[in-house]
């Protein structure tokens, strides 16, 4: 069963992401103020909420962060409220692998969501070849 970390301060985020995995994958959610206390949950892929005031506060760093202590290889879906063209570009820039800017459109999250595991999977499957 592959694995999602989701970061986010807000509940309603947590059952909107719980909604569209339908128990087809499992769901950790964790606050923003995270220290990675869970050795054994390796995720497949990271979602991180990152709402206005965050995105004010310059919280992008929170991103380079989690790749310090789960690596590089794990896909971020970044969910920006209100983000800019600027927003958009630094978490890009920080590495993130796709963002979303509407978390109410349901069917684009679950797009967005599946998309990443499709790529993560391919791409497993051509590195396994390679060797």
């Amino acid at each position: 069963m592959k694995k999602i970390l989701l970061f986010s301060d807000h509940r309603e985020i947590f059952k909107t992401t719980n909604k569209i995995t339908k128990g087809k994958y499992k769901l950790k959610w964790c606050t923003c103020d995270w220290s990675d206390d869970d050795k054994h949950f390796t995720p497949d892929v990271i979602i991180m909420y990152f709402n206005k005031k965050m995105v004010e506060k310059g919280t992008f760093e929170f991103i380079v962060r989690v790749k310090g202590m789960l690596g590089n290889t794990i896909p971020i879906l970044a969910l920006i409220e209100n983000g800019t063209k600027q927003d958009i570009f630094s978490v890009l820039k920080e590495g993130v692998y796709d963002y979303l800017e509407n978390v109410e459109n349901l069917q684009e999250y679950q797009k967005n969501r599946r998309n990443i595991i499709v790529g993560m999977v391919l791409k497993k499957v051509w590195f396994s070849k390679r060797l």
